[in-house]
């Protein structure tokens, strides 16, 4: 009974302790949630570092130079081997008969050759710059995802900005609203009619409608931009930014712009590649009628464990079941199938003229494409300004109203109207901050964000100067 006692205490004792020590991993193992607080640039470089995707496209950059090493195959070696083993007849002039009478023996035959390539009419070189071509194709593929990349956590930035934007306005308009109605509902004669008062509540239904469309695109964005970066779905995320504003600067010539997107940008890149890939597969079908040389070396043994009887001479070696040969020369080979040959070669060289053809077409497109993206933003920036201008007038209109209605010369509608007017006209302006910010980020990805850099400057002057603001009246 001692015993069982004291295993009973040892086994409980084991079990409190495997707990803790259990716990105690599962504490060091579990990563606490993080407050990553970030700024534009903290944004863009985590999603450079960290997106799933781009990581896809260093592998398959891999996979091309990989694919490039196979293409280099002059000189390199390539062993071939071949075994076999089969059971043969004891008596080869009764070959038939003493198979299916059990006179049997196991022959066992190693073939080992070697050929190493010497030439191949210019085929491997070809080959090689195909398979180089592929390199540099995933390369510009990959600068040109870190461009989409880029442009998209810009996007996600801004739209957080001026989502938060956007919630402080409307929840300020949906308090001073709130406070309006206590006010009226507690007077005994009200300012405001009941119809006026009615018209307060259903605007402020619809501010708060908007509230919520503006929270949810604001933790959609968030998330989107968790993903972008890598970050866990419960870690948090706040900005350092707190407002937002346009970016202040002055843009470079279209012509500067087109010359650089021509020049850097990844998908006219791709274009060319397209257009000599297609050119080097058809000059490789050509290549294909010419012989390949290489040096060859070979060791061939067989052997059986019983004798075969009555081998003669008509046989292709004295004895085919028991030998040992080797053997080194110049090996030549080839495959002259003109027909087939000459159906590939057409098709090629029809296939190398439509990318020509294709490329001219697909460059005019990426052409006006820029031309696009960089009146758009030219546009966006006057936008801002008007917007502004006319957020300007009405804080003017609110002013004047307010103190007509003061001096008992105004109306209460239009007090209303004004205030009203001033709480769309200054989300109007956020809009317009935000369409063009992301106008510049387009052209930015259209250019390469490092020509963009080198072409767009920032001058050192405030912003409403910048942008030729009015004074806005307070």
């Amino acid at each position: 009974m001692l015993t069982r006692r004291y295993l009973t205490y040892f086994f409980l004792v084991f079990v409190f302790l495997f707990c803790i020590g259990s716990l105690k991993a599962n504490q060091e193992t579990t990563t606490p949630n993080k407050k990553l607080i970030l700024s534009m640039e903290d944004c863009v470089k985590l999603a450079l570092e960290n997106n799933e995707k781009l990581k896809g496209m260093g592998l398959a950059i891999q996979a091309a130079e990989n694919q490039r090493k196979e293409a280099n195959a002059a000189f390199w070696p390539i062993f071939e081997y071949e075994y076999r083993v089969a059971p043969v007849p004891t008596d080869a002039t009764r070959a038939f008969d003493s198979f299916f009478e059990g006179q049997l023996a196991f022959f066992n035959s190693i073939r080992f050759k070697t050929i190493v390539p010497l030439f191949a009419s210019g085929q491997m070189r070809t080959a090689e710059k195909l398979a180089n071509g592929g390199v540099i194709a995933a390369n510009e593929n990959k600068i040109k995802e870190q461009e989409d990349v880029t442009y998209q956590v810009t996007q996600l930035y801004y739209g957080i900005l001026l989502a938060s934007e956007l919630d402080s306005l409307l929840l300020d308009s949906i308090k001073k609203i709130d406070t309006k109605l206590k006010e009226e509902e507690a007077k005994e004669t009200p300012d405001y009619s009941p119809i006026e008062l009615l018209k307060l509540k259903v605007f402020k239904i619809d501010l708060e409608k908007r509230l919520a469309e503006t929270n949810q695109n604001r933790d959609l964005a968030k998330e989107g931009l968790k993903i972008q970066i890598g970050a866990g779905p419960e870690d948090e995320i706040e900005l350092i930014s707190k407002s937002l504003k346009p970016e202040v600067v002055n843009l470079a010539s279209m012509e500067e712009y087109l010359n650089a997107s021509l020049e850097h940008r990844p998908e006219f890149n791709l274009l060319n590649i397209g257009v000599e890939t297609k050119k080097m597969q058809y000059k490789l079908e050509k290549m294909k009628l010419g012989p390949k040389a290489g040096a060859a070396f070979f060791i061939d043994v067989g052997r059986t464990h019983r004798e075969i009887k009555n081998l003669g001479m008509k046989d292709d070696y004295n004895d085919p079941f028991n030998y040992s040969r080797a053997g080194v020369g110049i090996q030549i080979s080839g495959t002259l199938d003109f027909h087939g040959a000459l159906a590939r070669i057409k098709k090629t060289k029809a296939e190398y003229f439509k990318a020509v053809w294709d490329k001219e077409i697909a460059s005019k497109g990426l052409q006006l494409e820029l031309k696009k993206s960089f009146l758009i933003a030219k546009n966006d920036k006057e936008n801002v300004t008007r917007a502004k201008k006319a957020e300007s007038l009405a804080h003017q209109m609110l002013f004047l109203s307010k103190s007509n209605y003061d001096i008992g010369i105004g109306e209460k509608n239009d007090y209303t109207e004004a205030l009203q007017l001033v709480l769309v006209t200054r989300g109007q302006y956020y809009k317009a901050v935000f369409d063009y910010n992301v106008a510049l980020a387009d052209l930015q990805q259209k250019v390469g964000w490092i020509n963009y850099e080198h072409l767009t400057k920032h001058p050192n002057i405030p912003e409403y100067e910048f942008f030729n603001y009015d004074e806005e009246v307070e």
